[in-house]
């Protein structure tokens, strides 16, 4: 029931980001978690705070409230590709910023205490004349440059971002 649940969510996530990108042109950073009573919160992500401070505050929140199961949504840089051997110290120093292969998009990841995570991606799309768009939601295993029977490893300040279970004393 909560690899569902988690699905519907970021289902619907994905369905907001367009109707809002399209409304907009642009996606706020934001969080939509379910706490273990079953209660919802949609919540900005606080970035003025910087990078570090913004994850201690939004992981100090979720285990205030007992979050279970949550969906982030922000624009994000990525590549259309695999990582070249030789460029990954080069993009875990200077980011992607400013690769020349970068692609902009929607991320979306969602969690919950039972099945894990999931990822997807949404590629904004900046034609030369018309308004920028969302494309279609694309989950990052079903990516078509990721090899098949590939595993993937996400890792950084918002990845494992629920509450550990039994931990409370």
């Amino acid at each position: 029931m909560s690899a569902t649940q988690l699905r519907q969510m970021f289902d619907r996530a994905s369905q907001f980001c367009e109707a809002h990108f399209a409304a907009f042109g642009e996606i706020t950073p934001m969080w939509h978690a379910v706490t273990s009573s079953g209660e919802t919160i949609i919540e900005q992500h606080p970035g003025y705070l910087g990078k570090d401070i913004a994850m201690v505050v939004i992981r100090a929140f979720f285990d205030a409230k007992d979050v279970v199961r949550y969906v982030y949504i922000g624009e994000a840089w990525t590549l259309d590709r695999m990582i070249e051997p030789g460029e990954q110290e080069a993009i875990m120093r200077d980011g992607l910023t400013n690769h020349p292969d970068r692609v902009e998009i929607v991320q979306l990841q969602g969690e919950d205490h039972e099945c894990g995570q999931i990822m997807g991606q949404r590629k904004i799309i900046r034609p030369e004349s018309g308004r920028p768009y969302l494309g279609p939601l694309q989950m990052v295993i079903d990516l078509p440059f990721v090899p098949d029977g590939a595993t993937m490893q996400s890792e950084g300040r918002m990845v494992g971002v629920l509450p550990a279970r039994g931990m409370r004393q």
